[in-house]
């Protein structure tokens, strides 16, 4: 097995070995992974921190460069960092060698930080503050706090413990959402204040809905999103 690392800001994941074919998810600044399979162009990779596969191109490859401490990650505004003789815009998240600035925060800063987002645009297979999609931005928030969640919002579903009722939620739970098919297809962070609920996701663009027992509430758009778990993984 190769090993690799993302040295850009971030590198596209991709369903298949095509520059149109979906992205699926993003490597960021820092991460590493292991090469699995190649052609001409492409690489088929896993990544080490949450074990996702996809396909990204050979002249976005950068062997490892610095060792991966899960407790520095890049948590303030996105800023130009010289990195290499060049200058990396640096996504909320990403892994840091040990002279940049890296930090865990807690869950309140975590939450200050990711409000100032909101209206970020919703983007396919998206994990950094350029862009999110809904379960890329739940691992994204997750990881500043020094938590690893999986990628995929069914897959986040499997992890840390139920919380039977929304009335017993507190602020940084994460709501699950299903589709007709009864598919968990969307994830959110509960905010709590005062026994009512609001919730920070991914939607067309990050966003803050009213959250309640039926689900995601839009207002002058109705309901959204059908409430189907909470899970509590702090």
């Amino acid at each position: 097995m190769v090993n690799g690392q993302c040295l850009l800001s971030f590198i596209p994941m991709r369903a298949e070995a095509s520059d149109r074919s979906e992205q699926v998810s993003q490597l960021i600044f820092g991460e590493t992974y292991e090469v699995l399979e190649e052609n001409e162009k492409w690489y088929l990779i896993e990544t080490n921190f949450d074990q996702y596969r996809g396909w990204i191109d050979k002249k976005q490859f950068s062997p490892q460069v610095f060792e991966v401490d899960t407790n520095r990650v890049y948590a303030f505004q996105s800023t130009l960092q010289p990195f290499e003789n060049k200058q990396i815009l640096m996504p909320l998240g990403a892994f840091v060698p040990e002279d940049f600035p890296g930090q865990i925060l807690s869950l309140i800063e975590a939450i200050a930080l990711f409000k100032g987002y909101v209206g970020v645009p919703y983007v396919w297979g998206g994990k950094t503050n350029f862009g999110y999609d809904c379960s890329g931005f739940t691992q994204s928030f997750f990881k500043t706090l020094g938590l690893t969640l999986k990628r995929d919002a069914y897959q986040q579903a499997t992890q840390g413990k139920d919380v039977m009722l929304l009335s017993e939620s507190q602020t940084g739970d994460l709501a699950f959402f299903d589709n007709a098919e009864g598919r968990i297809t969307h994830v959110g962070i509960v905010l709590e204040n005062n026994g009512s609920f609001e919730i920070l996701h991914a939607s067309g663009e990050l966003r803050i809905d009213v959250l309640d027992h039926q689900g995601i509430n839009k207002k002058s758009e109705g309901y959204s999103h059908n409430l189907r778990l909470i899970r509590r993984v702090i």
